[in-house]
């Protein structure tokens, strides 16, 4: 299924999922009867449906939705918007040093045209920015043209788009990072529409892609300004006079051509790019990027090299063989000098990025349909300049059981750069099915720093009507986080709040509503955050004289 991916919108290939036994009875049944009543369009559609994400990333490798240069005659739309409210309110709000309006507004709009286009536009703004800044241009707009192709042209992109090339060594979004969860990772398309309101990790500009029997050829051009000066501020928060100073003050320009050559046993990608960015003081760097992976009955073998100016290098070899028809075993080198390009921080391994040598390897087994261990085993040296050089090792181990009504799982993680520098982790995991329409999960987290324990206990409970209609989520979390951040996640309705990092001791509650009507779904989400452990929270115009925060979020979203 690695080699000939299980297709979705296959009536009689669907049912294949079962013979995976990486599902469990429950979530094989949402899939199977959404595939056979949807047209998919990509297999990250499944994300929408209630399956626990790491459910999705198990069988993500075996599943498809192959591409056609079909033109679709159906014309379909989505729209969404949003508003936030925060109280009490900054600092900045009160004293008039913010431009703009105290909330939080999001647009977004999606739609079909006729003959294969597709458009798409997304607008938004923060609290306290304007959605116009005078004399320099729309606050943070994304805008995508998309052309589904005849013949050999499979696809004419224009506007924000990512790049994936490879493993990821010079350009790739956190979706490409290779972790524990991916003992083995097949590269996606080259470019592909994005309407992302971060502006980092994308790019602005056109693309094409023709396909030529198992060629496909990918050009494509960027040129856009990024926010801040060299000392990149990446807050993105950009209220007041000084700080619309620093927009679009840094350029940057790429230019690509990539060949891909794609059979059911072996993949070659040669990827050549021009580049040039006040990140590296206009100067033009130029990469040429190999990849290829060769896939021989349970072994698969994948590599890539890239070099920058024909000077500096980084390599990624990864190893991959199935011991058994249970057992995943996963062997990784990778190597890269200290003066190659990484300003978009590729992750190569879960304990640590950017410029790293080292040896991983990592191992998975099923017990049984319902137990399942994995082990990751990481031997790092990360050298980010030719001074700053640590080395050390990471060590990462979960055990978890399946049920169609019950989750369990334990994670540990340990990482050592020296006595002072050393970190041990412990997820807890627990999920109970009560019925069919409520389910509930706790989390424990527990991070030990040298001298102090950092905890979080979490609760979550999904409420669905009968009928679909209405969906209630709560959620509750203490936190006393002394040295170390704690990660929390929450209810998540789209365009609200989900997740963030804590830090300090306290506690934090959001309570979601969201309604079906008709095509419509309308939905509130309040969110309740209180420190035990200070008086103010925040800094500078972001600070307010209460120890609490209060955030209001409506949205509203339709789908025709």
């Amino acid at each position: 299924f690695y080699q000939k991916p299980i297709n979705l919108n296959d009536h009689k290939e669907i049912e294949q999922l079962k013979t995976l036994y990486l599902l469990t009875d429950r979530e094989l049944k949402i899939i199977i009867d959404y595939c056979k009543t949807n047209k998919l369009i990509s297999k990250y559609q499944l994300q929408i449906l209630d399956i626990e994400i790491e459910s999705l990333k198990r069988v993500k490798d075996f599943i498809n939705v192959p591409q056609t240069n079909t033109i679709s005659t159906k014309i379909s739309s989505d729209f969404f918007t949003g508003i936030q409210f925060i109280r009490p309110p900054r600092k900045g709000t009160k004293n008039k040093e913010y431009l703009g309006s105290p909330f939080k507004i999001h647009y977004r709009y999606r739609t079909d045209l006729k003959k294969g286009w597709r458009l798409g536009l997304n607008l938004e703004k923060d609290h306290g920015e304007p959605f116009y800044y005078k004399n320099y241009d729309i606050n943070n707009l994304a805008f995508n043209l998309q052309f589904q192709g005849k013949g050999k042209l499979k696809s004419l992109l224009f506007g924000k788009y990512d790049i994936n090339i490879g493993e990821g060594l010079v350009f790739g979004t956190s979706y490409r990072i290779n972790n524990p969860y991916f003992l083995s990772y097949s590269p996606i398309d080259i470019t592909k529409a994005s309407l992302s309101s971060k502006e980092y990790n994308y790019f602005e500009g056109a693309a094409l892609e023709w396909k030529i029997k198992d060629l496909s050829i990918n050009l494509f051009a960027s040129h856009k300004k990024l926010n801040g000066t060299l000392n990149i501020d990446k807050t993105g928060l950009y209220r007041t006079e000084t700080e619309i100073k620093k927009r679009r003050r840094v350029k940057e320009n790429i230019v690509g051509l990539t060949f891909n050559i794609e059979k059911n046993k072996y993949q070659i990608s040669v990827a050549n790019l021009i580049y040039q960015s006040h990140f590296e003081n206009y100067n033009t760097n130029y990469f040429q990027s190999l990849y290829i992976s060769k896939s021989y009955y349970n072994i698969k073998y994948s590599s890539e090299t890239v070099v920058q100016n024909f000077n500096y290098w980084a390599s990624i070899q990864k190893l991959t063989i199935s011991t058994s028809n249970n057992s995943l075993i996963s062997l990784q080198f990778r190597n890269r000098t200290n003066e190659l390009f990484n300003q978009y921080r590729s992750d190569y391994s879960h304990f640590s990025n950017g410029y790293e040598n080292g040896i991983l390897w990592s191992f998975q087994h099923n017990f049984n349909k319902k137990w399942q261990f994995r082990a990751t085993f990481d031997h790092f040296k990360a050298n980010f300049s030719k001074k700053d050089v640590s080395q050390g090792r990471a060590i990462y181990t979960q055990i978890s059981r399946n049920t169609e009504k019950r989750k369990m799982g334990m994670q540990f993680q340990y990482k050592y750069l020296s006595e002072a520098q050393k970190t041990s982790k412990l997820r807890l995991f627990y999920q109970e099915h009560v019925n069919s329409n409520t389910r509930v999960n706790v989390k424990g987290n527990y991070t030990l720093n040298p001298g102090h324990l950092n905890s979080s206990m979490q609760t979550n409970l999904y409420q669905t009507s009968r009928n679909k209609k209405n969906k209630i989520n709560i959620s509750y979390c203490t936190f006393n986080a002394k040295n170390s951040s704690i990660f929390w996640q929450g209810p998540y309705f789209y365009g609200s709040l989900n997740s963030k990092f804590l830090s300090g001791k306290g506690m934090v509650t959001t309570l979601s509503y969201q309604r079906k009507i008709y095509k419509t779904k309308l939905g509130i989400q309040m969110h309740y955050m209180r420190y035990a452990d200070r008086d103010k929270i925040g800094s500078g115009n972001e600070q307010t004289n209460e120890p609490y925060k209060f955030e209001i979020s409506l949205y509203l979203k339709w789908k025709n």
